[in-house]
């Protein structure tokens, strides 16, 4: 589950106003956050795993992303490029990077990207109304 939650992460979710707990721990992702990507991944993507579980996650402007399942908040922490690799970075105490490498995107828009441990999801950014 937590892969598929830093996964969801894979390209992220942004810190929207959820109430006092989610601004806390967003604040705090943020103080520990490394510096954005030159080119921002700033938006909405859907992450389709393997098992069909979809995970949407929310990247903001400062490398902050929050993932969801079913609406319900699963993870959140900071996103960054390293070394051509999208990496997630969990706010959960003890967790380490996981890094993603993105493939080719398809006719579609849609790519997989694919963890160091060989696991692949395919993942779309979402156009969101403003």
């Amino acid at each position: 589950m937590k892969k598929l939650i830093a996964l969801a992460s894979c390209v992220a979710l942004a810190a929207c106003a959820q109430g006092e707990d989610d601004a806390a721990v967003e604040a705090d992702a943020a103080t520990t956050a490394e510096a954005p990507a030159e080119e921002s991944m700033a938006g909405t993507y859907e992450a389709t795993m393997a098992d069909g579980t979809v995970v949407t996650t929310i990247v903001d402007e400062d490398g902050n992303y929050v993932d969801r399942v079913d609406g319900a908040r699963v993870e959140m922490g900071t996103v960054a490029m390293v070394n051509g690799q999208t990496c997630f970075n969990s706010s959960e105490e003890g967790s380490a990077p996981e890094c993603w490498t993105d493939g080719e995107k398809a006719e579609d828009g849609s790519w997989t990207a694919t963890n160091d441990d060989g696991e692949s999801v395919t993942v779309r950014k979402v156009e969101t109304a403003s």
